[in-house]
């Protein structure tokens, strides 16, 4: 019997200790990265990985900065970032839009794959083409389905449209949760403030003109942005503001193409929605005073009726699965594939 235990014991070490292993080089793994973080922040990341391209971690840090969950204030980050680490690259693709490149990313053919067996739907599918179109490796001239439904210059926004956020801050440990509902657009929009906290309950009511200045004051609203925004767009927010990169960004079941935008001393971040100009997060790190403030989009019925449009206008025929698994499963070239691509695309057989 007692030997009976022992081998069992052994089994168990056998299993266990690597693990156990694992999970403490992984935690290693995410100290040195939360170290070398804000040189990110500070240097832009074509610097910084000048600075780190032989640093042993820097695979896993850049998979870790490009997650949501790296932002996260809640007590499970350090297990959630873990199980990052401990999944395959393939499982876990990271979408790094600033990477130009004359090859088709492996996560392009992960979310292929996916869509091709019927696990994604056709959105997803998508983004891996328009990654293709934005990189110059297909020039075909064509109407994407979701361009911005407001006027260039202007705030997108409607009538009872609503944004919700959970705002932190290190100086009270408190969180409020925090909702602005919006009136009629035009030369000024009145907006509905709620703000609720454990000790108290405020409500608001204030306008913004058509620049985002508050009320008549040189104060911005720093929740929602005039489109269009593109790399190297100023904006003016809680802090001038300038954008520095595109991010696909994680919000409820929904992958948003997003926009990075810095002030000029690296302590404000915001990371704003493409085609509305919402702030989807946003980030104050005082760097003398230790303290942090941070608010994260939880709610919105913005984006609503934009979906209903891409849904609406994207057209990708079901045939097409086939030519896909062929790429996948290496039966036809990257050209082939793009060339197809291509052919769909200009003769508007595909709208994406």
């Amino acid at each position: 019997m007692h030997k009976i235990h022992l081998g069992m014991f052994a089994v168990i070490l056998s299993v266990a200790v690597p693990f156990a292993f694992a999970e403490s080089d992984h935690a290693k793994t995410i100290t040195e990265c939360e170290a070398i973080y804000p040189e990110l922040e500070t240097l832009g990341k074509a610097k910084f990985l000048q600075r780190y391209a032989h640093h042993p971690d820097i695979r896993s840090c850049l998979t870790l900065y490009n997650d949501i969950t790296w932002f996260s204030e809640g007590s499970d980050r350090t297990d959630r970032l873990i199980a990052l680490l401990g999944e395959p690259i393939v499982k876990k693709p990271v979408r790094d839009r600033f990477e130009q490149t004359s090859n088709i990313p492996s996560w392009i053919k992960d979310d292929a794959t996916r869509w091709q067996q019927g696990k994604e739907r056709d959105n997803i599918f998508s983004y891996g083409i328009r990654f293709l179109i934005n990189s110059k490796m297909i020039d075909a001239p064509i109407g994407l389905s979701d361009q911005p439904r407001c006027m260039s210059d202007q705030i997108c926004v409607s009538k009872n449209h609503y944004i919700k956020y959970s705002i932190k801050d290190t100086t009270s440990q408190d969180v409020t949760n925090l909702t602005h509902t919006f009136g009629t657009p035009g030369n000024t929009i009145a907006i509905s403030s709620t703000e609720i906290t454990k000790k108290d309950k405020r409500q608001d009511n204030f306008h913004i003109d058509s620049d985002g200045l508050i009320d008549h004051t040189k104060q911005y609203y720093s929740f929602v942005h005039k489109t269009s925004i593109k790399i190297g767009t100023t904006i003016d927010s809680k802090y001038p503001i300038t954008t520095t990169g595109e991010v696909i960004f994680p919000f409820k079941n929904q992958q948003r193409d997003a926009m990075i935008a810095w002030d000029k001393t690296k302590q404000y971040q915001e990371v704003i929605d493409k085609n509305t100009g919402i702030v989807l997060f946003a980030k104050y790190n005082d760097r003398i005073k230790k303290t942090e403030w941070s608010a994260e989009l939880t709610d919105t019925n913005a984006f609503s009726e934009e979906i209903q449009i891409q849904y609406n206008g994207m057209r990708i025929p079901s045939w097409f699965k086939n030519p896909v698994k062929w790429w996948t499963e290496g039966r036809i070239s990257d050209s082939e594939y793009i060339s197809s691509i291509n052919y769909l695309l200009k003769n508007n057989i595909m709208q994406i």
